[in-house]
């Protein structure tokens, strides 16, 4: 079993880069980022210490569900979430990151903000929320937040920038059909697989449906439920509705050797302008 990091105040990486102009405050000071603190963090990176935190399994808080469809079906991933004030431009907002990903050849996901901790979101809850590809690390969320904040993003009604790791379940359910573009349809009139997945991506050919999801982790229970409904559609028993990893390359996550986790929580510090820092 992993050793367990024994006091994490906070393991958010934070950037507060609202109302910055090539970094450099022009508008009222913005909230600081707050402090990466553990036991164990005095070496390395700031970076590297929260990324070191989220292998200690810490990204979900208390609100874990129970999940044994893991290994390559639960990935680590990094994620950026916007903390906005009334009216923002939240368009805007996911233009100007995707601009930034883009010049650093980066494609950013939409994902649910229901992947970052409960502890989280009850202190903010992101209007925009994106996700890194799976190999990218904290350091290039960082840089795609720098870049992005290159040019005023107060206007867009940005508060802050928040880089964050997460678990996410990354998976693919798969059955034989005679025609499976009804098979789709049916699941999708029927709501079967929007109301437990939100978010997904249909794949109807060669005889086989399949629906790929990548978003916040699924207890058991939810992935037997999508089992049963999308095999109520197709005729057959839910145990011949597969649910594989949506890639078979990568490292996953053996969710069994996950120590119990810690809630988060962001902290505040004095404000300052940025050219202090």
């Amino acid at each position: 079993m992993k050793s367990r990091l024994l006091a994490i105040p906070c393991v958010v990486l934070a950037l507060a880069l609202a109302g910055c102009t090539g970094g450099v405050q022009t508008g009222p000071a913005a909230t600081p980022a707050p402090a990466v603190q553990a036991s164990n963090a005095a070496a390395g990176s700031t970076a590297d210490r929260v990324l070191a935190q989220a292998e200690e399994g810490q990204e979900l808080g208390n609100g874990r569900p129970v999940v044994s469809y893991d290994g390559l079906m639960v990935r680590r991933r990094v994620v950026i979430a916007v903390q906005t004030g009334p009216g923002a431009d939240t368009a805007g907002i996911r233009k100007r990151l995707d601009t930034a990903a883009g010049a650093n050849h980066t494609i950013l996901s939409a994902v649910s903000p229901d992947v970052l901790e409960p502890d989280v979101l009850q202190q903010m809850v992101p209007e925009v929320t994106v996700a890194l590809p799976a190999t990218a690390t904290a350091d290039d969320g960082r840089t795609i937040v720098r870049a992005a904040t290159e040019e005023d993003t107060g206007n867009l009604g940005v508060k802050n920038f928040y880089v964050l790791p997460v678990l996410v379940h990354d998976l693919s359910f798969s059955v034989a059909a005679a025609d499976p573009a009804a098979v789709s349809s049916a699941v999708d009139r029927e709501g079967i697989a929007s109301d437990a997945l939100g978010n997904y991506d249909t794949t109807a050919k060669d005889g086989q449906l399949t629906i790929s999801y990548t978003g916040p982790l699924l207890g058991d229970e939810t992935i037997e439920s999508v089992r049963e409904g999308i095999s109520r559609q197709a005729h057959v028993p839910a145990a011949d509705v597969s649910v594989t990893p949506r890639s078979a390359t990568g490292t996953g996550v053996d969710m069994a050797s996950e120590p119990p986790w810690d809630p988060e929580q962001l902290i505040t510090e004095p404000e300052h302008a940025h050219g202090d820092r």
